[in-house]
């Protein structure tokens, strides 16, 4: 893996992130994109601006946008914050995060990173495993695997973390993780998203371990050349054993990496059309 290219597109330009939820990859992601393409970027500081002082987030905008910012990369923890956006004509916004519903940036990576490594879609045996309800990450990847295809997908995970799951028209939900792995092309591993929980999970920590976890032993079932994917940040010793992260097959720090890419070609997509 080597840098991407700096190329000094965009030097008009002023991009404004609004992470109200924690962030390190999407994030710092943008902004390298943003510096890369030549445009000024500013990290907002929620716990230092006067939405500490009863200012609402349309009321930040709006004062952002007569300052001339001209994108908003949002990162918030409603579902429903998409409809903000749709109140302003004069900047522009990239979903960086919502809720549990959506994160379709991640789900471009994601791609990329596969086909970098898989030739078809269309003959990938998918198996996603973990926390799927609270995952906005496995919404979006949802949402584009059926645009670009794929042979078939296995939900698989604690049914009190995948309810959403049990029953879908989109792939076959497995509870059990050797049988979910069955000659898998691609797995992707999701952390139990703990801050959204309701109420406390009916298995402990050491059952879900045992019976959830992806160490060498438990990927034995799927393909040799099978990829793994996480979308971080990863519970090492929860989801997955510090083991299988330096096997080669291992595609997270690709993920890292092509996140800036990725990113790049966004703002370069919406700073065209503008």
């Amino acid at each position: 893996m080597s840098e991407y290219r700096q190329e000094n597109l965009f030097p008009d330009k002023i991009v404004a992130s609004i992470f109200c939820e924690p962030s390190t990859r999407t994030k710092l992601s943008f902004q390298i994109a943003a510096h890369n393409l030549g445009a000024r970027f500013l990290d907002f500081d929620l716990d230092n601006s006067s939405i500490q002082k009863g200012e609402t987030l349309e009321d930040t905008i709006e004062a952002m946008a007569i300052m001339g910012v001209d994108m908003c990369v949002l990162r918030h923890p409603e579902s429903s914050i998409h409809e903000l956006a749709k109140k302003f004509t004069r900047i522009q916004f990239i979903n960086a995060g919502e809720g549990s519903v959506g994160h379709p940036s991640q789900a471009l990576l994601d791609l990329m990173t596969i086909k970098e490594s898989k030739d078809k879609f269309e003959n990938l045996k998918i198996a996603i495993v973990g926390d799927l309800d609270h995952s906005r990450v496995v919404s979006s990847f949802m949402e584009a695997i059926q645009i670009v295809g794929y042979k078939s997908i296995t939900f698989c995970g604690h049914p009190d973390l995948c309810k959403n799951y049990i029953d879908n028209s989109i792939g076959m939900f497995e509870p059990d993780l050797e049988i979910a792995l069955q000659e898998a092309d691609v797995v992707m591993a999701l952390r139990i998203q703990n801050e959204r929980l309701a109420e406390k999970l009916s298995i402990s920590s050491s059952d879900y371990i045992e019976r959830f976890q992806l160490n060498i032993d438990s990927l034995k079932p799927a393909n040799k050349d099978v990829i793994l994917l996480h979308p971080g940040p990863v519970n090492f010793g929860i989801e997955l054993s510090k083991e299988v992260v330096e096997l080669d097959n291992c595609k997270i720090k690709n993920q890292i990496f092509n996140g800036v890419g990725m990113r790049m070609a966004i703002l370069t997509k919406l700073f065209s059309q503008a």
